[in-house]
């Protein structure tokens, strides 16, 4: 008798931990691999995978390498509540079940540092945690990877070079000229900031030219 209690008992844990392993399996949260340049900021989707159950709230914390931060978070697509961004951690929850399916919940912020090195850094999602409506815990045990790759800043060019000869002359003023004449209004030759290309951003020029 109390052999085949205890074969029981093992098969209902056998059973409960397999039920457990599926619902990992199919239903977690994954961040989409993302490029950024270094000193800016970059957008991430998080998608999440709810295949066999229907999920009322989730969290979870991001694993990043020094000089990146995370910044912010909005609920997106499936999601429609606000997300909660706390150091690393995201989470958020629902009072109306999100249907099974899968597509993008949230989208999350990063600040990459001017200082990070470019090249590719592995990032990841830990402690994944999702509940059902009838409270049923499903905890991701594994870290759900991603990958962030920084890319170098172009160098500033000299204000005035408008032409990218690396000299500020009359060359130019000849390009503001040209722009003035076209209105065009190119950006780049509103070298005031004021919204206009005209004869003050001539001026700049001649005023870079005369200080050397």
């Amino acid at each position: 008798m109390k052999r085949r209690f205890l074969f029981l008992l093992m098969a209902v844990c056998s059973f409960v931990g397999a039920n457990a392993a599926l619902n990992r399996t199919n239903n977690y949260l994954q961040a989409a691999n993302a490029t950024a340049e270094q000193g800016k900021t970059v957008e991430v989707a998080l998608t999440m995978v709810n295949n066999t159950k229907e999920i009322v709230n989730w969290q979870t914390d991001l694993v990043l390498p020094e000089g990146i931060t995370l910044v912010s978070a909005v609920a997106a697509d499936r999601w429609s509540e606000a997300i909660q961004v706390e150091g690393v951690r995201l989470f958020s929850e629902t009072e109306t079940p999100v249907a099974t399916g899968q597509g993008v919940v949230a989208k999350f912020t990063l600040q990459v540092a001017a200082t990070v090195a470019a090249g590719e850094y592995d990032l990841a999602l830990t402690g994944i945690v999702m509940h059902t409506p009838d409270g049923t815990e499903i905890a991701q045990v594994e870290n759900k990877g991603f990958k962030l790759t920084v890319t170098e800043a172009p160098e500033e060019g000299k204000k005035g070079d408008l032409n990218g000869d690396d000299f500020v002359d009359a060359s130019d003023i000849q390009v503001v000229l040209n722009d003035m004449a076209n209105e065009t209004n190119d950006p780049k030759c509103d070298l005031n900031g004021d919204g206009f290309v005209d004869a003050s951003d001539i001026q700049v020029i001649l005023n870079i030219m005369a200080e050397g």
